[in-house]
């Protein structure tokens, strides 16, 4: 009787894995090592499950493994490190060469991988027994936080879970049902949202209402989740999150929990002698203008210390000149070296306020949108402002009546300087760079009285508040990047803008160029604000972002809240078309805006595509008259 391939399956042998190679029509070519080491510490605790398929070799008692290329190498893996010996063996199936490819295509391809909610109950029937998530990740060889994640996934109500399991519920949904431990509260959320209210997003609203969400500023301002827990608070983990993931339950102690903090703060601030210290949850930009300034002085350093300084800035200006006639690079490391050690011994006499300056002043204390505090000294209360400024008035109007020069004289004689200065300025770019600097810094990154009180060019910055303009601006990832590209400004810059100029002067070319980069950036406006509006500024924005070369995609995600939720339904339909393709785009059709919006959000996700509005283009636009000359 001839045998059959069933028959042969039942030819099984045990192997010396030292006796055994990889065979070369193995049709799986590329392995992922991560997945091998999984497997391998499985392998470690439950042996190999599985026979090797293997054929005969050319040296005798050797074989080749046709099937179960990963499960060799993982115990090669295991050999490798010392836990096993190159004696451990195998269990194998011998087949024919002429069966090799196929039977190697099979198993790859037949293969079907476990349905993610059996593996979801797996894991918990495993914790159920008594295994903890580091006894369970160790025998699967992956790690505690994706076995907490099945976890968690695997403890959302029953009634969801088997709606998962039919397929009624997306992944992605019941991942937002995770916030919540209560069964009840879950499944009452899933019966009262409409059906295409159902997203992850309004899952978790709907879940969280009344919570304040780990990415609140008061909760980084404590410390975090973790912080607000030892305090007390029920917290709860989003492990789904990408962002900052948990809410807090308990808003009123929260709230406690800040007012502590500050008034900690407020006690310490009060002790340094300043007239008031006072706490406000929101300050924006027009509220500070509402307040004067006063500025620190400077320490004058020791006589030692300013002869040391002295010095060496001259050695370094020498090594300066040096590098830039020869390019030498130790003249350059010299430099930076001494550049360093001069910035340490001014750092040892921090401007400071007097005690007739904390009299008039106080500190004002906010939390920044990343829960920095941020602490604001030398304000002068608006009354107090007003007296101040009625009393320069009374002054100034003193001083005119005893000059001895006409207003008519003074006009021309003042214009007649002005002219020689710009004659002169316009021979020296070097300082004109520094005029332009100070005028536009003392108006981007110093109060609105600091440039009238210490401004001379007129270099008109506008600068759009982009915040009005867009929603959930404090979740902005560009916008909180700008925020820090200005506060590290502001550390660098003098406090009192009146010695902004000698700053100016001081420090190299490079620097005065990334400031004034940076302050023109600020003026940068292409808003469109859509039919009837002034468009001027949208056509040169094009042009400035294809010079930069920006690539939109990294900064910007269309999502429903930010994009889709805000356009038609056709937009949406024509959106996926061209980011996915029809096919990808037919569902939408038959959807309800919100669920279509959610669906849009899902497809595009990193597909790079973005609404043709945010994209830049240097092609002038085509005239009308050209159009329809065309037609």
């Amino acid at each position: 009787m001839t045998k059959t391939k069933a028959k042969a399956t039942t030819n099984e042998i045990k192997v010396p894995f030292k006796k055994l190679a990889l065979d070369p029509k193995n049709v799986r070519k590329k392995v992922d090592q991560n997945g091998i080491q999984s497997l391998a510490a499985n392998i470690a605790v439950n042996g190999v499950l599985q026979n090797l398929i293997v054929r005969p070799g050319e040296k005798r008692g050797h074989y080749l493994v046709t099937g179960g290329g990963r499960r060799y190498r993982a115990v090669e893996h295991l050999i490798n490190e010392g836990t096993l010996t190159a004696d451990f063996e195998l269990s194998c199936q011998v087949r024919t060469e002429e069966e090799a490819t196929e039977l190697s295509l099979a198993e790859n391809v037949m293969r079907e991988a476990m349905d993610a909610s059996a593996e979801f109950r797996a894991f918990k029937t495993l914790a159920d027994e008594g295994k903890s998530a580091a006894e369970i990740a160790t025998r699967f060889g992956t790690t505690e936080l994706i076995v907490t994640k099945r976890l968690k996934l695997a403890r959302v109500s029953p009634v969801l879970f088997e709606l998962f399991e039919q397929g009624d519920m997306e992944l992605s949904q019941l991942q937002a049902f995770t916030v919540s431990d209560d069964h009840e509260a879950q499944e009452r959320v899933w019966k009262a949202l409409p059906q295409y209210y159902r997203n992850g997003q309004d899952i978790r609203r709907a879940l969280t209402d009344g919570k304040i969400a780990a990415s609140d500023k008061r909760i980084k301002f404590l410390g975090g989740l973790d912080a607000v827990r030892e305090a007390g608070s029920t917290v709860i983990c989003d492990l789904f999150s990408d962002r900052d993931g948990g809410y807090v339950e308990d808003a009123a102690l929260v709230e406690e929990l800040v007012a502590e903090k500050i008034d900690a703060v407020s006690v310490e601030i009060a002790a340094e002698g300043w007239k008031w210290v006072r706490y406000l949850a929101e300050m924006d930009y027009s509220t500070m203008q509402s307040y004067g300034r006063e500025y620190p002085e400077p320490q004058a350093p020791s006589a030692e210390d300013k002869a040391e300084i002295e010095r060496l800035e001259q050695v370094a200006d020498a090594a300066a000149e040096r590098y830039g006639d020869t390019g030498d690079e130790d003249d350059r490391l010299a430099y930076e070296a001494l550049d360093e050690t001069i910035y340490e011994l001014k750092a040892k006499y921090p401007p400071t306020y007097t005690d007739d300056q904390k009299l008039a002043a106080g500190v004002m204390l906010t939390i920044g949108y990343q829960g920095d505090l941020r602490i604001e000294r030398g304000l002068i209360d608006p009354a107090d402002k007003k007296a101040k400024a009625a009393a320069c008035v009374t002054g100034s109007e003193e001083v005119a009546e005893t000059a001895t020069h006409s207003k008519a004289l003074i006009t021309e004689l003042t214009a007649r300087k002005t002219a020689v200065l710009r004659m002169e300025l316009a021979k020296n770019p070097d300082i004109a760079l520094a005029v332009a600097v100070h005028s536009m810094a003392i108006k981007t990154l110093y109060d609105f009285g600091a440039a009238r009180d210490n401004g001379t060019v007129e270099i008109i910055l506008d600068s759009a508040c982009l915040e009005s303009q867009i929603k959930d601006a404090g979740q902005c990832d560009v916008l909180n990047a700008l925020e820090r590209q200005r506060e590290s400004w502001k550390s660098l810059l003098p406090l009192d803008p009146a010695d902004l100029w000698d700053w100016c002067l001081d420090v190299s070319q490079k620097t005065l160029l990334d400031l004034q980069a940076f302050c023109v950036a600020q003026t940068v406006n292409a808003i469109d604000h859509g039919e009837g509006y002034n468009k001027t500024g949208v056509e040169p924005g094009d042009r400035i972002g294809v010079a930069l070369g920006t690539d939109i995609p990294t900064h910007f995600q269309p999502t429903a809240e930010n994009y889709f939720a805000r356009v038609k339904l056709d937009v949406i339909h024509d959106s996926l078309v061209k980011a996915c393709g029809e096919a990808a785009a037919a569902p939408v059709r038959k959807m309800k805006k919100k669920e279509a919006a959610a669906y849009a959000a899902d497809k595009v996700a990193g597909t790079g595509w973005v609404p043709s509005l945010m994209t830049f283009s240097d092609e002038a636009p085509v005239l009308e008259e050209v159009i329809n000359a065309a037609a």
